[in-house]
């Protein structure tokens, strides 16, 4: 596997900031989901796709906000970390599994996710409810752990897509993963693109990029989860559509 020094140097920070977790909290995260997910899945949003899937999204502020600078320089943001089970459906995955509820956190983190998770407070809050609570880590860790993870991917994927003209056009998924593994082998292993269509009808849009991860933050290929490179793209394909503004 090959990781950039600089992360590799922040994930092995994540993982110490985990070890130091007063064992009061560990226990209460931990016991909630010990043994119950197999590996995380680190789901980036292509923002003017999600603007575009439905009237509703495109009313969302962070929607209303997007510039096309702005995507350019950060193409990838954070839906979410989601401590997954290989084999198991969508809406039988983990969730919900209790334990502290997310509270202050320090104010550079708070602006990190403000660059690479804008859906808000109330995203960051359901995601951290739904999902945070099963990967038996404190918030202010499992939030490190996404803003790390999303940096490293818009410095690979991310930038793939933008030197290699995909911000506004068709992406091929035969492209894109050639061009990653250029960058960082292991991670275009992980890689997953997952289309979907407007309400209404029209072209297949790449609406996220996700990373299959192991349960300490490396990427696995596709395969380790029960997965492919290509979900729901039709031909392998679909676009990247510009900022609609």
């Amino acid at each position: 596997m090959i990781l950039t020094r600089s992360l590799r140097w922040t994930l092995a920070t994540v993982a110490l900031l985990a070890a130091a977790m007063p064992a009061q909290a560990r226990h209460r995260t931990a016991a909630a989901q010990a043994g119950r997910f197999d590996y995380y899945l680190l789901s980036l949003s292509v923002a003017p796709a999600f603007c575009a899937l439905s009237p509703a999204n495109q009313a969302k502020q962070e929607c209303q906000d997007l510039t096309e600078p702005a995507f350019e320089q950060t193409p990838l943001t954070v839906h979410g970390l989601w401590p997954n089970r290989v084999g198991v459906s969508v809406n039988r995955q983990p969730h919900d599994c209790g334990g502290p509820p997310l509270g202050a956190l320090p104010d550079a983190l708070l602006a990190d996710l403000g660059h690479y998770m804008p859906g808000g407070p109330g995203l960051a809050a359901h995601e951290w409810r739904k999902h945070g609570t099963c990967s038996g880590l404190s918030p202010e860790v499992y939030f490190t752990a996404a803003v790390t993870l999303a940096r490293h991917a818009n410095e690979t994927i991310g930038a793939v897509m933008r030197d290699r003209g995909m911000l506004g056009q068709r992406l091929r998924i035969d492209d894109l993963l050639p061009a990653v593994a250029a960058r960082d082998p292991a991670l275009a292993q992980a890689i997953v693109v997952d289309c979907a269509f407007p309400r209404g009808g029209g072209t297949a849009l790449v609406a996220e990029i996700r990373v299959v991860l192991s349960k300490d933050l490396q990427p696995e290929p596709v395969a380790d989860a029960g997965m492919g490179h290509n979900s729901g793209c039709p031909g392998g394909a679909g676009l990247v559509p510009a900022v609609n503004r």
